[in-house]
């Protein structure tokens, strides 16, 4: 486990007078010009104050923002948030050792000085972090969704999206997904990266759950010994939290979610069920393994009356559809055990 994006909070600042911060004005009512949510921001070093609704930086590197800490007291708070490995390498995929990271923190801190934002970032507190760990899967991620949600975390919200899972509340996330997939999406050449990536990503959302995780909340203690503590305790957060099943757990799981399909199927079709079961389950794997189009082209060189080709590629449809209504998973030669086992020893094993 490494870290990815970090979000901290300035304590100690000051902003001279050529600061490349941009204030964004408070809204105001178009008939009345009366102003809403106007808050005194920040004073820079030649005494001038500055009124709005926000101040931020954005650059290539980093975000920052200045931003009232409450809407009824003239208090600010400013963040700065940015990709460790991102900084480091121009991308977020590979992880970065202690000096790398440190060497991160101290170009940020040099990038706050020549905009005009003067700190000492190792005052700062670690209001969010996010680590990863890399694994390169003996399936595709497909291969695996159907897992997720037999790991259930305690007090957690899980959600699904084909090539993301997600597992998260008002502290913490734990979201797994196919890495190379999510690059793809942001139109970045993955030709170079390792096939079948599976990332497993632990983002701490506030300063409070970094200090009851890690024990320290600061970056000072980050670098001065905190930094060796990051992957032994995301290991058993890891294993605390989806991963504390045993391989038999996890079959009996298993089969209780084919126990419930089952019910879905004798619910509908009553005495006819297990029929259609097999033959949505048929249906299902063979639109997978071969496609519905190239089905589809069988059929038509073996079927030459164009009405029970398409009748027969309905039923297809129809029947993969009842199985894709309970779940969504491609086959695999390895039982569900199987691939438990596999990611729980490649997350948390050293």
């Amino acid at each position: 486990m490494t870290l990815d994006t970090v979000k901290l909070h300035l304590k100690d600042y000051s902003i001279t007078g050529e600061s490349n911060l941009t204030v964004q004005p408070a809204t105001y009512i178009a008939g009345t010009g009366e102003v809403v949510a106007e808050f005194p921001l920040f004073q820079n070093t030649e005494g001038k104050k500055f009124k709005g609704s926000k101040a931020y930086l954005n650059t290539d590197r980093l975000n920052l923002t200045i931003q009232p800490f409450t809407r009824s007291e003239a208090q600010t708070t400013c963040f700065v948030s940015f990709s460790v490995p991102k900084i480091h390498y121009g991308n977020n995929f590979y992880s970065v050792g202690e000096e790398g990271a440190q060497a991160v923190f101290s170009l940020v801190e040099k990038e706050l000085w020549n905009s005009g934002i003067h700190t000492d970032i190792q005052e700062a507190d670690l209001s969010r972090v996010d680590t990863f760990k890399n694994i390169q899967t003996e399936e595709p991620f497909s291969s695996y969704y159907s897992l997720f949600p037999l790991l259930k975390a305690r007090r957690a919200i899980q959600r699904g999206y084909g090539t993301t899972f997600l597992v998260h509340n008002t502290q913490q996330e734990f979201c797994v997904y196919d890495k190379l997939e999510e690059m793809k999406n942001r139109n970045i050449d993955t030709s170079q990266f390792p096939a079948q990536t599976m990332r497993f990503e632990h983002r701490l959302l506030n300063k409070q759950k970094v200090e009851r995780v890690y024990g320290f909340s600061s970056v000072s203690a980050l670098f001065s010994g905190g930094y060796s503590e990051l992957k032994t305790r995301q290991r058993e957060e890891w294993r605390k939290s989806l991963f504390s099943h045993s391989v038999e757990e996890v079959v009996m799981l298993g089969s209780r979610q084919l126990e419930q399909e089952m019910r879905f199927f004798k619910q509908k079709f009553e005495r006819n069920w297990f029929e259609w079961f097999l033959k949505s389950y048929g249906a299902y794997h063979l639109a997978q393994v071969a496609g519905v189009e190239v089905v589809r082209l069988a059929l038509q060189n073996v079927e030459a009356e164009r009405t029970k080709v398409w009748r027969a590629e309905k039923l297809l449809l129809d029947t993969k559809r009842e199985i894709e209504m309970l779940k969504q998973q491609e086959g695999s030669n390895k039982t569900l055990g199987a691939l438990y086992k596999e990611l729980q020893e490649k997350v948390c094993l050293n």
